[in-house]
């Protein structure tokens, strides 16, 4: 089991290698950029490698985020820029058992290879648990570059296959299924452990066809599979509805269809996971970050083993022990948090005004627990 004291530790030494190192530029640069400002989510901190898609997918968010489909660039920092903002960022924390790492949340995280490798190859000095999530194709060239960074930190590579059917519609600019595929398989022979992100499910769009998906998915070399719902607007939804799709089945679930970003629910979701454990076995989870934990090796840093979220899968976080309460205090102190640790649930009593935000990541980074605020 890890130390929460030594990840605060190792963070306070990173952080005065890379202060020492830097330029007073890229120091600024880096405490001013949003990833040292960024609260943690559910699948990790995010990392974006790019500003705005190339991709144009009709289900996609970024529009109503203000990032655009049009005008791709990369992101502006250098590669220990980065490191030195997440460094700096109040809710990081190094290591293996630190704060994951999930890249490709706002666009495609390879649409400029050159530098997403070299933001990686900084990165993977961390040590922390990556995920990314790609519709880009991968050769064996570019698989077995990751392979090579997976020696530094684990990599978890998330192919997203939605569709075989209506990707020219649902998904025009983004790569066909088979290239998607053939990543799957480059990366698999690379020894690394690709998963499919079956991500979104939007029903009666792509919900007939998810099952076949996940078949060819396996097929190809894929070790698991991520299921996830999906999100709508008034945007997305008219692009729908402008591209043909049918798109009642959404209405009739979602009372209110706004600028806001809604959860349509998902009752298939127990079914479809189900189905897919008779494919892959236990490596199905509902949850990017479960399928993180697992490739990591460590117990889930957003705590789905504690809750429905959890489908029983080979890590079996639930059967891990947890960090020394004591020891959480003591770090948890270091950061002027002041908490009570009952079993799987740390009691929040004090948090700094400055972290209090995110502190709920931090919190359950730190301790592996659930957190509660008394």
């Amino acid at each position: 089991m890890f130390s929460p004291l030594n990840l605060i530790l190792l963070k306070n030494e990173l952080y005065t290698k890379y202060h020492n190192t830097l330029s007073q530029k890229s120091i600024i640069r880096a405490h001013n950029d949003s990833h040292a400002k960024r609260v943690p989510r559910w699948c990790g901190l995010t990392i974006h490698f790019t500003i705005n898609c190339p991709f144009q997918c009709l289900y996609c968010y970024i529009e109503d985020m203000s990032f655009s489909f049009g005008n791709a660039k990369p992101y502006p920092l250098k590669p220990e820029e980065y490191v030195f903002a997440l460094l700096s960022n109040p809710y990081f924390l190094p290591g293996r058992w630190g704060t994951f790492l999930a890249i490709g949340a706002v666009s495609e995280p390879f649409a400029f290879k050159n530098h997403a490798f070299a933001v990686l190859s900084e990165l993977v000095k961390l040590g922390n648990p990556i995920q990314f999530s790609t519709k880009a194709y991968l050769s064996s060239n570019d698989a077995d570059k990751l392979k090579d960074l997976s020696k530094f930190a684990p990599i978890n590579p998330l192919i997203t296959i939605i569709t075989l059917s209506a990707y020219n519609r649902l998904e025009p600019k983004a790569p066909s299924p088979e290239r998607r595929l053939e990543t799957i398989y480059n990366l698999s022979e690379a020894k690394l452990k690709p998963v499919l992100f079956l991500r979104p499910v939007i029903p009666g769009i792509n919900d007939d066809e998810v099952i076949e998906v996940m078949k060819e998915a396996k097929e190809a070399g894929a070790r698991g599979v991520v299921i996830g719902g999906f999100r709508v607007t008034r945007r997305i939804l008219i692009r729908l509805e402008d591209a043909g799709f049918n798109v009642e089945k959404i209405k009739s679930r979602v009372r209110v269809i706004d600028d806001k970003q809604r959860s349509v629910p998902f009752p298939e979701k127990k079914e479809i996971i189900k189905r897919a454990q008779e494919l892959f076995g236990r490596n199905v989870w509902s949850s990017a970050c479960c399928a993180n934990a697992t490739n990591a090796g460590v117990l889930c840093a957003s705590v789905c083993y504690i809750g429905e979220r959890c489908t029983k899968c080979n890590n079996e976080c639930y059967l891990k022990n947890l960090p020394d309460a004591t020891e959480v205090i003591s770090a948890l102190s270091m950061l002027g948090i002041y908490a009570e640790v009952r079993n799987k649930i740390v009691l929040i009593k004090k948090v700094p005004k400055n972290i209090r935000k995110g502190a709920g990541f931090l919190i359950r980074t730190l301790s592996r627990r659930e957190v509660r605020f008394v």
